[in-house]
């Protein structure tokens, strides 16, 4: 598959107090280049949904190295390729007018049959992926070793804001609660320029979860856990 590039400039919305970008946004950036490049190779949603599976994000990478500003046009460039008898790897990568880095991502896809909500060969499927190699683009976040107790515990209750296509909570809103509800005194100094995300399990509409927030010096670890089990787990690095 050839590369997708495309331009979007940077709006108010998708900015904090501070008139750059928000994390979260890019994650959203992501998703939006990611079903763009799948249907202009008839693999996006309309597709999935004909043939009763939906794509299912299972982990990201991702490295912000400067959040673009309010009303700054960037570059995003994304391509895809197999990683696995039942994963799909892509990459995302931002950059400015002057074709400097602004942030990449690796991110990791299942195609998830909708009957069974169990994961579906790629094979299978007669998804054009095989050989098809997308390398990674970004690290492995290394994180420290974390206490055995949080610094603290955060409940929170899945709102119909958090609701995507496919029913389930969007994945960009596990670091939205995530950010939203650590305390000031666990919030290292700076913004997330690491994040790894892994999702472990679907969460619904009004399900209960609480969220435990640990700290080591400029790292922090979220883990969105509830009655049935951990649903995410977040690390981020701040800087």
């Amino acid at each position: 598959m050839e590369d997708l590039s495309l331009t979007h400039t940077i709006t108010s919305y998708e900015c904090s107090a501070d008139h750059l970008m928000k994390p979260e946004f890019f994650m959203h950036l992501c998703q939006e280049m990611a079903e763009e490049h799948a249907d202009r190779n008839n693999l996006g949603y309309g597709w999935a949904v004909e043939n009763h599976k939906i794509w299912v994000e299972t982990r990201g990478n991702y490295e912000i190295f400067r959040r673009p500003a309010w009303k700054e046009t960037i570059t995003l460039r994304t391509n895809t390729g197999q990683a696995g008898a039942l994963q799909a790897r892509r990459f995302v990568e931002m950059t400015d007018a002057e074709g400097n880095v602004l942030a990449r991502a690796d991110l990791l896809w299942v195609l998830i049959d909708i009957t069974t909500r169990r994961p579906f060969p790629i094979k299978r499927a007669n998804v054009p992926l095989n050989g098809l190699e997308c390398p990674p683009i970004t690290e492995e976040l290394v994180c420290p070793e974390w206490s055995a107790e949080p610094c603290a515990t955060s409940p929170h209750t899945a709102a119909r804001r958090d609701i995507d296509f496919n029913g389930h909570i969007n994945n960009s809103a596990y670091l939205v609660w995530a950010l939203d509800t650590l305390p000031a005194d666990c919030t290292p100094e700076g913004s997330p320029s690491r994040i790894h995300l892994a999702f472990r399990k679907e969460c619904m509409l009004g399900a209960e979860v609480e969220i435990q927030h640990y700290r080591s010096g400029n790292f922090t670890r979220h883990i969105i856990n509830s009655a049935e089990g951990i649903r995410a787990e977040i690390d981020i690095l701040w800087s």
